[in-house]
């Protein structure tokens, strides 16, 4: 089992430190965006892309319990806009 990860270490590799804002910038405008696919076989790439949004999501809601935010995995449900 992976050790715990304190998290406000998020917070400062995320947040405060301005190469991990760009980091975490770049990926919630690459993974963040609503991972829906329509039309046939969208299903699977719906999944995928699912997949690569929880990561996204784990780090902002590690960001966010670390300043405060009660821990709930639905507390950061922001898609990024298409761009």
């Amino acid at each position: 089992m992976a050790e715990r990860i304190d998290p406000a270490a998020y917070l400062r590799i995320f947040e405060h430190n301005p190469e991990g804002a760009l980091i975490l910038e770049d990926l919630v405008a690459r993974f963040g965006r609503n991972p829906y696919v329509p039309g046939p076989g969208g299903d699977r790439d719906t999944a995928f892309n699912a997949g690569a949004f929880k990561v996204v999501q784990h780090i902002l809601n590690k960001i966010a319990l670390a300043q405060g935010v009660p821990d709930d995995d639905s507390t950061i449900s922001t898609f990024a806009e298409p761009g």
